[in-house]
């Protein structure tokens, strides 16, 4: 009912800018939904091979870590040795592999000599010298430790959870354990324990390479969920995702910490621990120390240049309508103009003014025809009140005429008629 009182114009800029708005509103969407989805599958695809690359490294490095205890186990359970020998072994082993921080060949009470209760020689490196200790004196206790207890309760080797070793190398480590065995018989019994330390400094260094844009980072986390490395160092071997989940109340957060430690991959939304942003991670193992890695991507950073790019289609999208409603707002100006006109000289043709000029005729199109059509309706009108005139005042005349013959009949005729 509002739009029927309305003039043509204003329906035509109204329906032409209501139609256009609603294709740049469903382009925009589309466009908007389709970006997004186009740059999360990038930014999964750049999470998985960043992460593969770093996880590659760290595991290159482990690996080749766990060929030192190995052989060196190897070498135990198959070679003959005293005291001196494998002191100078375990030291050259330390001095001649710059990735190992230390190593250390712990063996079962009385393994080593029947004299001797604790036997547990330590090389590692101290301010750039190799630097000695006997894990085998009674405050340190390395049969209690986990580096000792898990791989012999195992029969396998194993990576340690990260630790301080007070004591031993005084640093925050790993440490890969390796057990060596004799034969007794048919049976094998072991004699002890060949580790090979990692200091957690060149894992973080690795890992704090991970650069993403401008706040997102990686951080690594241990079999057990412990937080290895992190932008945030109060968190580092104080916290565990599991811990961080609880005191959150995340419940997303401890679903991705029991999937990153049972070794599964995957490309999650995640709210950053550092600055609570929104974003993604992409989370994957590193097979050799049974640990996984998380890179993380914040989504405002990622979506920044869409939503510049958005910001400038919006201004150019309203400035497109206004153009379009200008450009409509002529065209009917133009159509409604001579309508206009053409209206005010019907009212002037009603009230009897035939000689009111009309519009000219500009162009051939509807309007123009419509105009051409009133002019012929004009001169058509005049054409038939000239006629009608001339008819009626031929009509007048001839009755006149006609009454004046009457007149002059009735003077003839004698006014009385004889009896």
């Amino acid at each position: 009912m509002v739009l029927r009182n309305r003039g043509i114009a204003f329906k035509l800029i109204f329906f032409f800018t209501l139609c256009g708005g609603l294709i740049f509103l469903l382009v925009f969407g589309f466009n908007y939904r389709f970006s997004r989805a186009l740059i999360r599958a990038n930014t999964a695809e750049q999470a998985r091979t960043l992460a593969l690359s770093k996880v590659n490294r760290i595991d290159a490095t482990l690996l080749s870590i766990q060929k030192i205890p190995e052989s060196m186990a190897h070498f135990l359970e198959n070679g003959s040795y005293d005291q001196a020998e494998l002191t100078w072994v375990l030291r050259a082993l330390v001095q001649n592999n710059p990735e190992i921080y230390g190593a250390a060949v712990a063996f079962e009470p009385y393994g080593f000599d029947d004299r001797m209760l604790y036997f547990a020689p330590y090389f590692y490196k101290s301010n750039g010298q190799i630097a000695f200790v006997d894990l085998g004196r009674e405050s340190y206790q390395y049969l209690q430790a986990d580096w000792y207890q898990i791989p012999k309760a195992l029969n396998r080797p194993d990576w340690s959870e990260p630790y301080y070793d007070e004591g031993g190398g005084n640093i925050l480590m790993t440490t890969y354990s390796v057990p060596f065995y004799k034969k007794d018989g048919d049976k094998k019994r072991l004699i002890g324990i060949v580790t090979a330390d990692v200091n957690l400094t060149s894992l973080q260094e690795v890992v704090s390479s991970i650069k993403v844009l401008r706040s997102g980072y990686g951080f690594l986390i241990s079999k057990n969920g412990t937080i290895v490395t992190h932008p945030i160092k109060e968190l580092i071997m104080n916290e565990t995702l599991f811990g961080v989940a609880e005191e959150r109340n995340d419940p997303g957060l401890r679903a991705i910490a029991r999937k990153m430690i049972r070794g599964e991959s995957g490309f999650v939304p995640f709210q950053s621990l550092a600055t609570q942003q929104p974003g993604w991670i992409h989370y994957t193992p590193v097979p050799a120390g049974g640990w996984s890695l998380a890179v993380f991507f914040p989504q405002e950073e990622l979506f920044a240049d869409i939503a510049r790019l958005n910001r400038i289609v919006i201004v150019l999208g309203l400035a497109g309508l206004f153009l379009l409603a200008l450009a409509v707002a002529v065209i009917a100006r133009s159509i409604t103009r001579p309508l206009r006109a053409m209206a005010q000289a019907t009212r002037q043709i009603a009230l009897g003014n035939l000689d009111i000029d009309l519009p000219p005729q500009k162009s051939e199109d509807e309007v123009g025809r419509l105009s051409a059509a009133f002019f012929f309706m004009r001169e058509s009108l005049k054409e038939y009140i000239r006629q009608l005139t001339a008819a009626t005042a031929s009509r007048e005349r001839m009755q006149s005429e006609l009454q004046i013959a009457h007149d002059i009949q009735m003077s003839i005729l004698p006014s009385v008629f004889p009896p």
